[in-house]
């Protein structure tokens, strides 16, 4: 059996104690620490621009729903 640390669902309180009948196992403690920072970095919030992984073309048509962006070094198109 495997578990996708990277995928994370919101379940609420009443329904997941309802589901306890359904519990199989326990993670090991090496895996209850990872499972543990997943789930940390999931409530963690990090400044980013979320255009700086376009190229200039991608940019270009970002920029048209979005005026106050600023282009990367690498997205800069001759024409702008």
């Amino acid at each position: 059996m495997g578990v996708d640390f990277l995928v994370t669902l919101r379940v609420g309180r009443e329904d997941l104690e309802g589901l306890r009948s359904l519990r199989r196992g326990r993670l090991n403690d090496l895996a209850d620490e990872h499972f543990r920072e997943r789930i940390g970095e999931f409530f963690r919030r990090y400044p980013y621009d979320e255009w700086y992984s376009l190229n200039g073309e991608e940019f270009k048509e970002y920029k048209k729903e979005y005026n106050d962006v600023a282009p990367f070094p690498w997205q800069k198109i001759p024409d702008q």
